[in-house]
């Protein structure tokens, strides 16, 4: 990296375009940094699901495992053998990776390929973890789509569209209805309930037109309580407190808070079950 400074104190240009300079080696760098990572991750896994080391002969007992032939089926490890790589590219937090090898295995029953799962990646993705992570994180943040698409688009270098971004928060959807109904593993000693009023945007019916004459619903705030369930208890001798649930609601009336209490009861949390329930 060769960057010319002049003898004096750097002016505002010249400043911007060294950081700038800087910046953009900073960037190739860490995205070279996780092309090794994610390759040398990949490379591992195979390992450990072929149960040898490259260039090591296949062992004739059956070992089955969760990758597959895409033709037969055939799930024995000891069946596949390394078929060199595929190229892909992988949109990070870092920018854009070019040119990321991929392991590719074969099937010895019928010479097709094998679906390989890999934990670092996920097979047709184009967007790393770190991008969907850094959307949830922003969305819980109150962050816009339209702010996040823009910082997206910034990071990868080209256009990454609202609907990309959305479909990423919406998978959160699913968690939080298995969280609402999942059985408490310990029942916390105390719940304490509170609620706390915030303002939730939410779409109109009307049609209004933005600064770039785009046609847009109308959206306007709204008063909402979040009905909160705190769990206290002990753990490893330790104090422990977490939201244990919530609930959206229009009110604090009793109707709004029965269903919460309702949910916490079906999860398990009786007297009967809590952790004091063999004391006297």
């Amino acid at each position: 990296m060769s960057i010319q400074f002049s003898q004096g104190k750097l002016q505002d240009e010249e400043r911007k375009t060294v950081l700038q300079q800087v910046q953009s080696h900073l960037q190739k760098v860490a995205q070279e940094a996780v092309r090794e990572v994610v390759i040398e991750m990949m490379e591992a896994e195979v390992t450990a699901k072929l149960g040898r080391e490259k260039g090591q002969l296949r062992q004739s007992q059956e070992r089955v495992i969760d990758w597959k032939c895409k033709q037969c089926g055939c799930s024995d490890a000891n069946q596949f053998i390394r078929d060199g790589h595929y190229h892909r590219e992988l949109q990070t937090g870092w920018g854009v990776i070019q040119e990321l090898r991929v392991p590719m295995l074969e099937c010895q029953h019928c010479k097709h390929d094998v679906v390989c799962d890999y934990t670092i990646i996920e097979k047709n993705k184009r967007f790393w973890m770190d991008l969907s992570q850094d959307a949830l994180w922003s969305s819980g943040c109150s962050q816009s789509l339209r702010d996040i698409s823009d910082r997206w688009s910034a990071t990868v270098g080209h256009t990454v569209g609202l609907r990309t971004v959305n479909e990423r928060i919406n998978q959160l959807e699913g968690l939080v209805q298995q969280f609402h109904n999942k059985p408490f593993e310990h029942v916390p000693e105390v719940i304490q309930l509170d609620g706390i009023w915030v303002t939730i945007t939410e779409q109109g019916e009307a049609v209004v037109y933005d600064r770039r004459n785009r046609a847009r619903h109308e959206r306007h705030g709204k008063k909402k309580v979040i009905l909160v369930a705190l769990g206290f208890w002990i753990e490893d001798s330790k104090e422990k407190r977490e939201i244990v649930d919530w609930q959206i609601a229009d009110s604090e009336k009793h109707e709004e808070w029965e269903v919460l209490l309702h949910r916490l009861v079906t999860r398990g949390a009786k007297a009967e079950n809590g952790r004091n329930r063999h004391h006297p």
